[in-house]
């Protein structure tokens, strides 16, 4: 495979969980390239080597300040990877814009040609789309960034493309303008190409891709996860059949309730089924036994083969906490520090369920409240409800800790020992931009069980 928009490498991990082999990497930011690369020579390295190697690292500038405690378990995590973790140990990574890369540089060190990849897999930038983001669309710069995916994919002729993406890419309203066909009544939406033209009025009437009538009406409508629709048309242009849905990793047996939009295309318009849950909510497992009560911690084995979501609790701190120890779970929160929410929305979330999603924003300021989080906090953060802004009311001091890069990754589920290169806030973002790595495993499994299944039938290639 080859893996566009890397970002720390949680899809591409994932993927090879599954059973994929990453050939070649691109990614545009200078110190998640460094993460991808320290992370190749980590797992290269003989136990003897890995205390020179840990000090080289702390005395990059991102981690000169870092306390003597955490210096000594960053140490003891990052040693678990020494030798195991081969991750990526064939990519060549290859850092750079992808507006400049051409494909026959990417296939050259793969070590392959066109057509002979099984994957290309990514996720262009998301912010555009994103709730937490300027909600934008298609149009804007960031947006036009899935044309690079679409082109490459046209270029090395993969078997299979996976394409990531937040939910609200199909839910962002977007100006479409549509081949309105009156023979064979179908609704086709324009080539990304010619759209400036339609809605700028210079384009007006386009011969129906699906019959070839000619002069067809082009319609422009106001549609709700249009962004959405001008993407998959994309890549049925080049000649991919595609399929999509929301996937929520909580249902994979990440401890976080991360919603992501996942396309997977078929070059010959294989046959593909989707990976079917593992977990699934206390409340909707409690609904499916006839239960209206349970222990949460009860896997329920006995009522169904679903086990119920992972929690924060049991995945960070079932032992207790390092600072304030023993946990009470009827206090005990996670919370957002100092985010405001213009909305009635959450801001803290008890400890027995997934986290929150861990965006690129908010990764860096998920922290542990032992005790709860004052009201008079909530009411400085939920101004848009109660009438006041943040600053209109005085800081509240209470016990709380932000969550390590160590506590994140583990949310994410990122293996053990993953080193991240970079400032605090970069680290944050690379954390928060990633998929899921056993989220990608899902999806990658059943890109390989596909795979089989119709070479066995005769109608995929080997």
């Amino acid at each position: 495979m080859i893996s566009l928009f890397a970002g720390a490498g949680g899809l591409d991990i994932g993927l090879e969980q599954a059973g994929f082999t990453t050939r070649t990497i691109n990614e545009l930011e200078p110190h998640a390239c460094e993460t991808l690369r320290q992370n190749k020579q980590l797992s290269s390295l003989r136990p003897e080597e890995f205390p020179a190697w840990f000090e080289a690292q702390m005395q990059q500038r991102c981690y000169a300040k870092l306390s003597t405690v955490d210096r000594q378990e960053l140490f003891k995590q990052l040693s678990c990877a020494v030798g195991k973790n081969r991750y990526l140990h064939q990519a060549d990574i290859r850092e750079g814009d992808i507006r400049g890369i051409g494909t026959p540089e990417l296939l050259q060190r793969a070590g392959v040609s066109a057509g002979q990849l099984t994957l290309i897999a990514g996720g262009p930038p998301c912010q555009p789309f994103s709730r937490a983001g300027k909600r934008e669309t298609v149009e804007s710069d960031d947006g036009k960034l899935f044309l690079e995916f679409v082109r490459i994919v046209d270029e090395a002729r993969p078997r299979w493309l996976l394409f990531e993406n937040v939910k609200g890419l199909a839910q962002s309203r977007t100006l479409v303008p549509f081949i309105q066909c009156p023979r064979c009544k179908t609704k086709t939406p324009l080539s990304f190409s010619r759209r400036p033209d339609a809605l700028d009025g210079a384009l007006t009437h386009e011969d129906c891709p699906a019959c070839a009538r000619k002069g067809c009406e082009i319609a422009i409508e106001d549609v709700r996860g249009g962004s959405l629709d001008i993407i998959l048309n994309e890549f049925k242009r080049i000649g991919y059949q595609c399929h999509h849905r929301l996937l929520n990793a909580a249902d994979f047996g990440v401890p976080q309730s991360r919603e992501r939009l996942i396309i997977v295309g078929s070059r010959d318009s294989e046959a593909f089924e989707w990976p079917e849950p593992t977990h699934r909510s206390q409340k909707k497992l409690a609904s499916d036994t006839g239960q209206e009560q349970m222990d949460l911690l009860s896997p329920m084995q006995e009522h169904s083969p679903l086990k119920p979501w992972a929690t924060v609790r049991d995945t960070l701190w079932q032992h207790g906490h390092p600072e304030f120890k023993k946990l009470d779970p009827a206090k005990a929160v996670i919370w957002v520090k100092n985010v405001v929410r213009p909305h009635d929305e959450p801001v803290y979330w008890t400890l027995d369920r997934p986290s929150p999603t861990v965006g690129a924003h908010q990764a860096a300021k998920l922290c542990i409240a032992p005790e709860g989080v004052p009201a008079e906090q909530l009411a400085r953060q939920q101004w848009h409800t109660r009438g006041h802004r943040q600053k209109d009311l005085p800081p509240v001091h209470f016990k709380h800790a932000y969550l390590s890069d160590i506590e994140l990754l583990a949310l994410q589920t990122f293996p053990v020992g993953w080193y991240l290169y970079g400032t605090r806030m970069e680290r944050a973002f690379q954390i928060g931009n990633a998929v899921p790595p056993k989220l990608a495993q899902a999806v990658g499994s059943a890109i390989l069980k596909a795979c089989k299944n119709n070479e066995k039938s005769g109608e995929g290639h080997p």
